[in-house]
């Protein structure tokens, strides 16, 4: 048998329900077996259906290393010349193929809402390329997307965003990047904002039992939503006081970075609350499910319509057909992820080290925390005083300048 080159591969049959010998043992193999056989084409895994039949597997397995061994005669045979040159020439690639491949590949490996991204932004890319052939892709391509983003009204935040996800498309398939440094879109890196303790409060006022329950969940775990919407009665330990975050493969869940953590304590009120909601709901898996047991994925709104509710909309928000949160639940004010924020500054402010928020959040890195803990000490009872004592000489007079 050939070693594994240009053209040909270890061989060998494999049932699908699992049994499996390598070449020099295929011997006294059963009928009825599902056989499947395997070579390999370069670095590509190739595989095809040869039938129940041991014998025709059999048969099948030495026709094609057959094949394949003719194929290594021809590709060593061939003229050195002719060899350089066609190594010399790169294999074009086709575009969709790639594209399809590409996302198979996050949607096996990323969370639903972290593929959704991805793919938007590389079926817009690829409904506008005229290339295809990755290789024939140029910098006039992705300068094209750039300008249709801006002519759909995307800001500049999205179009970045999109870029950045175009151009892990383009590193996996090991492109050179085709923008010049003058062509990047500046995005406004905006601040990580929090919710403050008055907000809640009047958040928390308007409320029903329900409503509670989830953003009271939100606030104290500092849980992804994706998190909350698969979190179930098993991650809750009442004993311990703590909620984590398990796989779920039969609903189709699984952590970011696939790492369930373990667990992040909550406070006794909470607690006595998902007491409450076990009783309420003695039959469901999800915590918080709709009515007909499905995971919610408006959490979003809810949030939006009881801020509106509590008359906390900012007034300044609009979407592009020009309707204002003052009259709608559209405030980009309230949003899910600013819990979590939330979560973390109000542990940094009680005294939680920034290696302990971390892992709560479960965070690949420390600069990631640092980046949400930022705001925190400028809000400090410490801080306040330093700046009042800076300016201390500088205060205006209690009465009014005389005229």
């Amino acid at each position: 048998m050939a070693n594994r080159g240009n053209h040909t591969g270890k061989l060998y049959i494999r049932s699908k329900t699992g049994y499996r010998k390598p070449p020099k043992r295929l011997v006294n193999l059963p009928d009825g077996e599902n056989y499947q056989l395997f070579w390999y084409e370069g670095i590509r895994r190739k595989s095809k259906n040869v039938g129940k039949f041991a014998d025709a597997a059999q048969v099948a397995r030495n026709n094609k290393e057959a094949e394949l061994r003719n194929a290594a005669i021809t590709v060593t045979t061939l003229p050195a010349t002719v060899a350089k040159v066609e190594s010399a020439t790169p294999t074009s690639r086709d575009f969709n193929t790639a594209v399809m491949t590409y996302l198979t590949e996050v949607k096996n490996a990323k969370t639903q809402n972290t593929y959704v991204t991805y793919e938007t932004a590389l079926r817009q890319f690829a409904s506008g390329c005229k290339a295809t052939t990755l290789e024939a892709i140029t910098r006039q391509h992705v300068l094209d997307f750039i300008n249709a983003q801006s002519s759909w009204g995307n800001s500049k935040t999205t179009i970045a965003n999109r870029l950045q996800y175009l151009y892990t498309f383009f590193r996996h398939f090991g492109l050179a990047w085709p923008l010049l440094v003058t062509d990047r879109v500046k995005a406004t890196k905006k601040g990580v904002k929090t919710y403050s303790e008055e907000d809640l409060n009047a958040l928390f006022a308007a409320a029903d039992e329900e409503e509670t329950d989830l953003f009271q969940f939100y606030l104290c775990t500092g849980f992804r939503k994706q998190e909350v919407m698969y979190a179930t009665w098993s991650d809750v330990d009442f004993h311990a006081k703590k909620i984590g975050i398990s796989e779920k493969l039969n609903m189709g869940f699984s952590p970011k970075d696939k790492e369930e953590g373990n667990g992040v304590p909550v406070p006794d009120y909470l607690i006595a609350r998902l007491r409450a909601r076990r009783d309420r709901y003695p039959n469901s898996r999800l915590i918080f499910p709709l009515p007909e047991g499905k995971p919610d994925g408006h959490m979003l709104r809810t949030l939006q319509e009881l801020a509106f509710k509590a008359g906390l909309n900012c007034g300044c928000c609009y979407t592009r057909n020009g309707k204002c949160c003052k009259d709608a639940t559209i405030c980009h004010r309230w949003g899910l992820h600013k819990f979590r924020r939330t979560f973390a500054t109000m542990h940094h402010e009680g005294g939680e080290s920034a290696r302990t928020i971390q892992r709560w959040l479960r965070h690949s890195s420390l600069e990631i925390t640092l980046r949400y803990l930022a705001g925190a000490d400028d809000k400090s009872e410490k801080t306040r005083s330093r700046v009042n004592n800076t300016f201390a000489g500088l205060q205006a007079p209690a009465e009014p300048f005389a005229v």
